[in-house]
């Protein structure tokens, strides 16, 4: 690929798995430009009606992409995500929508009751998109490469499936997207102090909690604390999580760090 950028490498796989008759939709849609093949329209800024648009789409037999450039956008259109959802539940396998909304990185996920995942390079996030364009079902792919990439050189992992980058056996660090880089210098500095801090990318709602249970205590940045795949490990902690917000510096990582591994 002579393209390395999100949008060059995110159309690349538009083209190669949304098919014939694809539609892109939303505020985020002419960043492709003329696909071959793909509709690509600038829908109403509802993003409910977004979905909603979508929802009819997918209906008639198409596979949508959904662009939303507001990090507010999605919990503003978790109603309509939400029918959207329950729509294809209750069909017994006669409605099986292919619909992928794209949100970039700050997106609150707490309302959300699909798959979500998390991308932190521009390769993960064509990556996940051929994977769930592929996959079929409604899902919400964050790309959060737009805040700082994560760091390259990680090997490829199923779709949704967390990576440890980072061996230790004191604590796990919980990271996602723009949020890993600090979370590595941060257990880098702790390793001085002698403590042995796992650093574990979180990709979306895959299996986190074993990560969690091998060392039974916890520091989550960010969205990471909001996955509901961390509920199962939590009668295995040794000592109070702590919760440390996403974009923290290395520093602040570092202190939580410290707190949890002392508690």
């Amino acid at each position: 690929m002579t393209q390395t950028t999100v949008s060059g490498l995110v159309t690349q796989q538009l083209l190669a798995h949304l098919g014939a008759g694809g539609v892109v939709l939303g505020e985020g849609a002419g960043v492709h430009g003329a696909l071959v093949g793909v509709d690509c329209e600038r829908s109403p800024l509802s993003e409910g009606a977004t979905i909603a648009i979508a929802t009819g789409l997918a209906i008639a037999g198409k596979r949508v992409v959904v662009e939303l450039v507001d990090p507010l956008g999605l919990a503003r259109a978790a109603d309509a995500l939400g029918d959207l959802a329950e729509l294809a539940a209750r069909s017994g396998g006669t409605f099986a929508p292919t619909v992928v909304i794209r949100v970039p990185g700050g997106t609150d996920i707490r309302s959300v009751n699909v798959p979500v995942y998390i991308a932190g390079r521009p390769s993960d996030a064509a990556e996940q998109l051929a994977a769930a364009l592929d996959g079929g079902g409604v899902c919400v792919l964050v790309d959060d490469t737009a805040r700082a990439a994560g760091p390259d050189g990680v090997a490829p992992a199923p779709l949704g499936e967390p990576v440890t980058l980072r061996g230790g056996s004191t604590l796990t660090v919980l990271a996602s997207g723009s949020d890993v880089r600090a979370a590595l210098v941060a257990a880098e500095s702790a390793r001085g102090a002698g403590v042995e801090a796992a650093v574990v990318e979180v990709r979306g709602t895959g299996p986190a909690a074993d990560a969690v249970r091998s060392t039974g205590r916890v520091v989550a940045i960010g969205e990471t604390a909001l996955l509901p795949s961390l509920r199962g490990a939590f009668w295995s902690l040794e000592a109070p999580w702590q919760v440390v917000p996403s974009g923290a510096t290395s520093g602040e990582i570092l202190a939580a760090i410290h707190q949890v591994a002392g508690a």
